[in-house]
């Protein structure tokens, strides 16, 4: 922990120089959090933050994301379909935030997909059904 301490200092130094020289630099041009971080790293030997920046930057800044996934499942899930299974609404979640088309479009390609018609039909994809 004591060594983590010792390498802020440094850190702190190079990361207040870098960003004040990148707004002279460029004015119009900012670089981000990421980009000024990766500058840090490759120019100072800092192991232990070297260790815990990616797991800093991988948290979300903002919880919108989140918000969206509430959203829509608000709509799909609602009283008059409360007796479906969480699996269910999972796929269909699932479909919904990776499926790019409108509901038509993708009703056009699933009739056309004779194989997937087939496997529908047959019930290939439901192993828990007796």
């Amino acid at each position: 922990m004591d060594e983590l301490f010792e390498e802020c200092v440094p850190a702190n130094c190079l990361l207040e120089c870098l960003t004040t020289v990148s707004r002279e630099k460029a004015k119009c041009q900012s670089s981000g959090t990421a980009e000024r971080w990766m500058q840090v790293l490759q120019a100072a030997d800092i192991p232990n933050i070297q260790a815990i920046v990616p797991f800093v930057l991988s948290i979300p800044s903002s919880s919108g994301f989140v918000e969206n996934i509430f959203s829509i499942m608000k709509n799909k899930w609602t009283d008059v379909r409360n007796k479906c299974s969480t699996e269910l609404m999972r796929s269909e979640l699932i479909v919904s935030l990776i499926n790019e088309m409108s509901c038509s479009e993708f009703y056009s390609v699933v009739l056309k997909s004779k194989q997937l018609l087939a496997a529908a039909r047959a019930q290939m994809k439901y192993k828990w059904k007796k």
